[in-house]
């Protein structure tokens, strides 16, 4: 398999996946390096017995689909504790891990009724940012009734008040979380967009965006520069 790197440390691991289908130019890991590892040499780096969850992202984990799915069916064995994050566009390589994950993390950048939008933060041609969001849907689908936290970058400009209602709409009944990050916040995951190179939005509208979207979802976290916060549904 191919992967950018593993990290381990406070009984979490990471493994992060090499590669992804989409083109977002803001994201850093399209910028990082891929290494060649045996499965050998990542389950030996997970056997450490400090090491209880095993978070697999990184690019696209499930664009490796076969490797994935194995390494997946071993880790159930060695009874460890799995998040997988994906960006959708696999569907059935979603449904082929039901089973063998603890909890999804996906991946939401705007409404998925707003095709133009789609095609500036994906970097897709029309008919292949299409294609995605309809894979998107079926990963959804797939998904609901399973442990899904929905996670959605926060880029200014990009995401309102009123598309987060619209996103809202879309993942009630999905999502059982909701992760919401500002933009910029983390630079091992982002890098400036469209001339954007300073966190933001602002706590304030964080805080906005994420009222927005408890009214859909049971659970709502923010986290920026210098605060976080929750939210939960009454």
């Amino acid at each position: 398999m191919r992967l950018i790197g593993m990290e381990k440390g406070g009984g979490d691991a990471n493994i992060d996946f090499y590669d992804c289908p989409l083109n977002c130019e803001y994201c850093a890991h399209a910028r990082q390096d891929g290494k060649d590892y045996d499965l050998i040499e990542v389950l030996e780096f997970l056997a450490d017995p400090n090491v209880n969850n095993v978070y697999i992202g990184g690019a696209e984990p499930a664009l490796q689909g076969r490797d994935l799915l194995e390494l997946l069916q071993r880790l159930r064995r060695m009874k460890k504790r799995t998040i997988l994050k994906t960006s959708g566009f696999y569907p059935d390589i979603s449904e082929d891990t039901i089973g063998l994950v603890h909890q999804y993390v996906l991946g939401v950048k705007c409404p998925l009724d707003d095709p133009e939008y789609n095609q500036t933060l994906t970097g897709l041609s029309q008919e292949r940012a299409g294609e995605y969001v309809k894979n998107l849907e079926r990963t959804m689908e797939i998904l609901k009734g399973q442990n899904l936290k929905v996670w959605i970058r926060v880029i200014p400009g990009f995401l309102d008040e009123g598309r987060m209602e619209r996103i809202g709409q879309q993942i009630k009944g999905v999502a059982t979380e909701a992760w919401l990050f500002q933009f910029l916040s983390n630079p091992q995951n982002e890098v400036s967009f469209m001339g954007i190179d300073r966190p933001g939005p602002d706590e304030s509208e964080m805080v906005n965006l994420g009222r927005c979207l408890v009214k859909y979802v049971p659970y709502v976290y923010i986290m920026g520069e210098g605060f976080a916060s929750e939210f939960k549904s009454t």
